[in-house]
């Protein structure tokens, strides 16, 4: 089971990069149109404890949860590590929707 949920949790996260990866060259056109002003993606009381204007630390973030959890298999990593993947894609579908 737990090979399942890592394999899973991998490919959301290679997902989640391309998708940012995308979204922060987009970010970074909005900057130079001056569109894009604010300073944190998340605000500070979700999951994240990375502040950033752009995604990528946020993906840095996850991929090093992973890394965490696949040395220890705790639980109550891999319920914060779901979340925090939640979290990423529904923001960025929403950016996706709004500036594609």
């Amino acid at each position: 089971m737990t090979k399942a949920i890592e394999q899973q949790l991998i490919e959301n996260i290679s997902i989640i990069l391309k998708k940012a990866l995308t979204a922060d060259a987009t970010l970074a056109d909005l900057r130079e149109k001056k569109k894009a002003s604010f300073k944190a993606v998340f605000t500070a009381d979700s999951a994240f404890s990375s502040s950033a204007d752009t995604f990528q630390p946020y993906v840095e973030e996850v991929a090093d949860d992973l890394l965490k959890w696949q040395e220890n298999n705790d639980q109550a990593l891999l319920i914060t590590l779901v979340k925090k993947i939640e979290q990423l894609f529904t923001v960025l579908a929403n950016f996706e929707q709004s500036y594609n």
